[in-house]
């Protein structure tokens, strides 16, 4: 699907806008990314409300630096974040699931 397809990553100190083959745009912030990282690590934490509120509040306690951002074959995006976790790659459509939930449209 073209939805899924991410064409630019535009990224700012805090946020980042996530363009899409369909011309869609998301402002995100990294904070809403890195609360949703799909790793071995971090899924577990968010497998039910509670566990995921817990979640979110440990990391907007972080410091929620820039990343480092390498993409991964076609399909996604490696973030490193100097605070923690940067085994998660964040596909294309996890990445549009993120931008629909907790991102704002441009």
């Amino acid at each position: 699907m073209t939805s899924d397809i991410l064409t630019d990553l535009e990224r700012g100190d805090e946020d980042c806008v996530l363009r899409f083959a369909d011309g869609a745009a998301f402002r995100v912030s990294y904070l809403s990314i890195r609360s949703r990282c799909q790793c071995a690590k971090c899924k577990p934490r968010q497998e039910n409300q509670q566990r995921l509120i817990e979640f979110e509040e440990e990391v907007a306690r972080l410091r929620v630096e820039k990343p480092r951002a390498e993409p991964v074959g076609r399909y996604g995006i490696r973030f490193d974040w100097p605070s923690g976790c940067s085994s998660g790659i964040h596909s294309f459509r996890h990445l549009r699931s993120v931008a629909e939930d907790l991102g704002s449209a441009l």
